[in-house]
């Protein structure tokens, strides 16, 4: 984001403090600022308020030097700029030394002002907030949980702000659901409104519904958005409620940026989220102002993680055409301070049943994808639930290219394979939802793998081999293995089509093709009845095809099973042909 302000003078904390201190001169150490003694809670305050304005004008005439925005915005809001950036952006640079010698003494004035006015929200707001920034989190977590004696509701909001930027998201969602309750209704209901963070039609239903369900929804939508399971599954409910907290923090004090408190920072911040660190340029030519330019700069790329209506209104329509990440002009977009950069992993998840539980087998090729390359990865396998434990498989040290299976009970959910890097910050992922298994007749995931000559009939025999991405090679063929479930005890024959259509294809071309006019799209279809062969509850059958005869593009291949009792099922996936 990119604005302008006005210069203020800089002032030296401990002249303002003892100006507002009505001639009560502050006791130093070595120049740093301790207590102000004998004053009364007014100018106790007062002095409080004018150190933070000194500091952050401070501040602002010494940041570092960086661009003017001279990029176009994304979005606009009220007097802001905001563009999404890009994922070459420079590290945060290592903050100049006098700025936090400065926040120092601002720290040892709220310190000493806590103690005395052990009950003001806003120098336990402060407190915390430049804490924080300190990157004393632990500190400033202790203070919230331990020493703060504003109403119960702040301080375990500044709590789950604490400890959401010190990424412990489980004590930020517990502290964060304390606060909640303690909370009158009207005020909750204020809490949990995301209205500004969704897009039609979602928005709109959200607006039909009553608090309690409204809280409901958001809740969804967050577990369903969360960036990475494997790391946390409550991080962006998180993420959401310490804006409401850092928005109440600044409400009513100075910003670094040198503006006045509007409507329009409230907003920006809701939807993308506070600035963590900032750089000054000279005004450009066409501003009408002697002031610099302030841009203030994320801790990684905002993505767009709140999914689509069909994800919510279908776990098993999930995949990850759901989400569009990077989407610059999106409602809302989230950095994880753990992952600087999310993208789509390529790969192929497949699930099948054993007895009450969900067996998940994936795999994955990322060495397309730079940001992966060459870095030493983590791997995870999760199957998570809305109502339930989240099951992770973890494989250390993986490599661009892999596999990774996981066991579970899950009734219904999705199943997330994720890569992380932790020292870069890099991430990647694919998603696909888990739904609730059919009685009677049913058929697994088809699971796409490298044939041999040798017949297949388990998974065991095909999983080391499964396809790492939907591109198959025609002059290859394929594997597709699935399972068949439901069947009766007594040998029962099934009849098994298995097609492959390509996708695509506009309705003008089918015509033209029914007329003979064009040739017909490239396609093939495959009959056949047999008594599967049976281990327990379980028919496992694989099958090579020949898709030497297709012509490149994307296709759906579709498994269709049907018996004489009258049970049917189905199954398919989607592959590119190259």
């Amino acid at each position: 984001m990119n604005f302008s302000f006005a210069e203020v003078p800089i002032l030296m904390l401990r002249v303002v403090v003892a100006l507002a201190a009505l001639h009560a001169p502050p006791q130093l150490d070595g120049g740093h600022l301790l207590r102000i003694p004998n004053a009364d809670s007014a100018v106790l305050f007062r002095s409080a308020q004018n150190a933070q304005r000194a500091f952050e004008a401070f501040r602002r005439a010494r940041l570092p030097m960086g661009y003017g925005g001279a990029t176009p915005c994304d979005v606009r809001i009220g007097r802001y700029c905001y563009w999404r950036g890009d994922e070459t952006e420079t590290e945060e640079p290592t903050e100049k030394t006098e700025i936090s010698l400065r926040r120092n003494e601002l720290l040892a004035l709220l310190d000493s002002a806590s103690k005395r006015l052990p009950g003001d929200s806003w120098i336990a707001g402060q407190r915390v907030r430049y804490l924080v920034e300190a990157k004393r989190n632990d500190d400033a977590i202790r203070f919230a949980r331990e020493q703060c004696k504003a109403p119960a509701s702040w301080c375990a909001a500044l709590t789950g702000y604490a400890a959401h930027v010190a990424g412990r998201f489980p004590l930020a969602d517990s502290a964060f659901s304390d606060a909640l309750a303690n909370m009158n209704s009207a005020e909750r209901c204020k809490w949990i409104d995301i209205s500004q963070l969704l897009d039609e039609p979602i928005e709109k239903r959200f607006h039909d519904f009553d608090c309690a369900h409204r809280e409901a929804l958001m809740r969804h939508i967050f577990w369903l958005g969360a960036p990475l399971y494997s790391v946390s599954d409550t991080d962006l409910r998180t993420e959401h409620f310490a804006r409401i907290t850092r928005t109440l923090i600044a409400e009513n004090s100075a910003n670094t940026e040198g503006n006045s408190w509007s409507d329009d920072i409230r907003e920006l911040v809701m939807r993308y989220g506070w600035s963590r660190w900032y750089t000054r340029a000279p005004p450009r030519v066409s501003d009408y102002s002697a002031s610099p330019s302030i841009t203030g700069h994320d801790s990684g790329v905002p993505y767009n993680f709140i999914p689509s209506v069909r994800a919510l209104d279908s776990l098993g329509a999930i995949g990850p055409e759901e989400w569009k990440l990077s989407d610059p002009v999106a409602r809302a977009g989230y950095a994880p301070a753990y992952a600087k950069t999310v993208h789509d992993l390529p790969g192929q998840l497949a699930l099948f049943r054993r007895g009450d539980s969900t067996l998940a087998v994936a795999a994955w090729d990322a060495r397309k994808d730079e940001t992966m390359l060459g870095r030493t990865l983590s791997a995870a396998l999760v199957l998570a639930s809305p109502v339930g434990p989240i099951t992770v498989k973890r494989q250390q040290n993986a490599k661009a290219v892999g596999r990774i299976s996981v066991t579970g009970v899950i009734d219904s959910g999705i199943v997330s394979l994720e890569l992380l890097s932790e020292a870069d910050r890099r991430a990647a992922r694919l998603r696909a939802g888990v739904v609730r298994p059919a009685s009677g007749l049913d058929l697994s995931d088809l699971l796409l793998y490298a044939p041999d000559t040798a017949p297949a009939y388990a998974l065991a025999g095909v999983q080391d081999s499964a396809l790492a991405s939907s591109i198959v090679h025609g002059s290859r063929g394929v594997g597709v293995y699935w399972e068949t479930y439901g069947l009766k005890p007594e040998s029962e024959p099934v009849r098994y089509t298995l097609t492959v259509e390509q996708v695509g294809v506009s309705w003008l071309r089918r015509a033209a093709e029914a007329l003979r006019f064009a040739d017909p799209s490239s396609s093939l279809r495959i009959q056949w009845t047999e008594v599967p062969e049976r281990r327990g509850d379980i028919a496992g059958r694989g099958v090579r095809v020949d898709l030497s005869r297709l012509r490149t593009g994307r296709y759906r291949v579709e498994l269709s099973a049907a018996t004489d009792g009258g049970g049917s099922a189905t199954a398919h996936r989607e592959v590119e042909v190259r």
